[in-house]
């Protein structure tokens, strides 16, 4: 009778077998068991490439395997955020994203071929990406953000602002601080910060709220002035740089940020993981230094908190590109 039982027991294990592997099929395999493809939405030599690289090695020692960066550029970065929303959630593709793809190109873009809250794991973020209310003293000499703002005020209309692309963080940026300071200027768009920067040197356009590490070189040579970070604090490479909000505008804030996404689905142990190899890492003064020397900084989150940021992120831009009247089809 007991052998029956026993039989009865052991034959109906064996029959559930399949199902419970079924189940939990990452149990079974280690991870991770190849290198870890990062695609990025953006070209190679993109801050987001430059942030991402001065991670690698950490992140390699930490996880155990080697880091492959792929590069799949357009539309915004949509193109890479599209392939990485299909990848397996296995934890071996992940993406760089960006305050842009997780953030303003939901409301900029009528239509896209993923959900960014949906098709994705949001896993750490890497560092906080300021713009620096930038301007050419020839053509509005200003020595700071109010005395700009007033300037601009008593010349409606007059005064053009370029910017590295209809709807981009350094656009919506602009109209953000427009908004709050209440002017009226002329926006500019140009294909990138190369363009951008160079119109405000030359005097085609008055100013800019550009991203730091874009106008460093063009600061230290005098062509232009920088009048006022836009981050909550001041940037450490730029210590004597009010902030906007200290400086005229009290609560002002505009920051972008680049952080690790996974697919939807990917095991949470693994986003766990990952996000503790990149914490680990953000506590070494070298890594910080680094981010500092080109105007970015450490931006250190869990992942409920950075899940929490990209969403409030959302909300924030979707109100952005609403005011700002921004739209691509």
């Amino acid at each position: 009778m007991r052998l029956a039982c026993s039989r009865r027991r052991a034959f109906g294990w064996i029959a559930a077998l399949p199902a419970v592997l079924a189940i939990t099929p990452a149990a079974a395999q280690p991870w991770p068991a190849k290198p870890i493809t990062i695609v990025n939405g953006f070209p190679a030599g993109a801050g987001t490439d430059i942030v991402l690289r001065m991670y690698q090695e950490a992140l390699e020692k930490d996880l155990g395997t080697a880091l492959i960066f792929e590069y799949k550029p357009g539309a915004g970065g949509n193109v890479g955020s599209e392939y990485v929303s299909k990848a397996a959630p296995d934890g071996h593709t992940l993406l760089i994203g960006t305050a842009g793809t997780h953030g303003i190109n939901a409301a900029l873009y009528k239509k896209l071929p993923f959900d960014v809250e949906a098709d994705f794991t949001p896993i750490a973020p890497l560092a906080d990406v300021p713009n620096v209310l930038t301007i050419n003293p020839a053509v509005i000499d200003a020595g700071s953000v109010k005395e700009f703002i007033d300037k601009v005020k008593a010349a409606p209309g007059k005064f053009n602002y370029g910017s590295t692309g209809n709807g981009a963080s350094t656009h919506l940026g602009f109209a953000q601080f427009n908004a709050a300071a209440g002017l009226d200027m002329v926006h500019v768009p140009y294909k990138g910060s190369p363009e951008s920067i160079q119109a405000m040197v030359t005097g085609e356009v008055c100013c800019s709220f550009a991203q730091v590490q874009t106008v460093l070189g063009q600061w230290r040579a005098g062509k232009v002035r920088l009048l006022g970070v836009s981050t909550r604090t001041r940037v450490g490479i730029l210590p004597d740089v009010p902030t906007v909000a200290e400086a005229a505008l009290p609560g002002f804030e505009n920051v972008t940020w680049y952080g690790l996404f996974g697919p939807k689905g990917l095991d949470p142990q693994i986003a766990a993981r990952i996000n503790a190899a990149v914490r680990k890492a953000q506590e070494n003064p070298v890594l910080r230094d680094k981010l500092s020397a080109i105007g970015t900084a450490v931006r250190s989150e869990t992942l409920d908190e950075f899940r929490a940021t990209v969403k409030a992120d959302r909300a924030k831009w979707a109100e952005i590109v609403r005011a700002s009247g921004a739209r691509i089809d």
